[in-house]
């Protein structure tokens, strides 16, 4: 019986050992051990003038781009692969395309739809073998497609831990997450060697829920947060009607979500 007693006190200690581990571990790595540096200040929005195509823009972070896109009057297309759902994207105003972006053939047609002179990519996704996956192959697609139609100007969710980012996932992104952000890292590379007037944004840990409108661009790699889709996409969006922000890699950064239970406190 002592044995016993003495076992569960020592199961009872390892519990807490490990909670008091955990939850050191999700502070250190939210964004709250680093200060990030080289804040961006969002300035007045300039239109690309032109029409914008949008690949990824039929759900989630991509639709709410579409949507604010839309509120500033932009001509958009989105191209989608024809099992899509199009009806909010009509609802919207939003001309559409087909083209699977793992088909470069058809990601080639998908720009002669109109001259368009910017192209958003939230491409992506978590789930399949990487040949089925468009972190690579359907960005490399389109940034290709991109550059063969004469488009200047490209901008890029990716994530935080591709590239020199890597090192700032949180360990379960890193180690779940590991191929995609190798794929995505593969992806950022052939977009800055394209010679199009690219931005990237990595954002961290993303959520569906309300929008702070504190979110900022960070140019520093060490940047995390977590951060909602919909400011997210306020900054993407920023981002493209900004000349400044040409030719360079952000950490999509909100210092009121730096901590993981901020998700969940709307």
């Amino acid at each position: 019986m002592k044995f016993f007693k003495l076992l569960l006190k020592t199961l009872g200690v390892l519990v807490l050992l490990l909670a008091a581990l955990l939850a050191s571990y999700l502070f250190y790595f939210s964004g709250s051990s680093h200060t990030p540096q080289n804040l961006h200040a969002a300035t007045g929005y300039r239109s690309p003038a032109g029409p914008i195509l949008v690949f990824g823009g039929n759900r989630g972070t991509g639709l709410d781009i579409v949507r604010k896109l839309r509120e500033r009057g932009e001509d958009v297309t989105v191209a989608l692969r024809k099992t899509s759902q199009t009806e909010e994207l009509r609802a919207l105003g939003v001309k559409t395309v087909i083209a699977d972006a793992l088909n470069a053939d058809e990601v080639r047609a998908a720009f002669q739809a109109a001259p368009f002179v910017a192209v958003v990519s939230t491409l992506g996704t978590s789930r399949g073998e990487n040949a089925k996956r468009p972190d690579w192959i359907g960005n490399r697609n389109v940034i290709d497609a991109a550059r063969a139609a004469g488009v200047r100007r490209f901008v890029f969710v990716t994530v935080i831990g591709a590239g020199d980012s890597k090192a700032t996932a949180p360990w379960p992104s890193s180690k779940f997450l590991a191929e995609v952000m190798e794929l995505k890292t593969r992806a950022e590379d052939h977009l800055r060697a394209s010679g199009l007037a690219y931005t990237i944004i990595r954002p961290g840990g993303l959520g569906n829920v309300k929008e702070t409108g504190t979110a900022v661009l960070a140019e520093d790699p060490q940047a995390f947060s977590y951060i909602s889709r919909a400011d997210l996409a306020t900054l993407t969006v920023a981002a493209l009607g900004d000349a400044r922000t040409e030719f360079k890699t952000y950490s999509a950064y909100d210092p009121s979500r730096k901590v993981i239970w901020k998700m969940f406190n709307d």
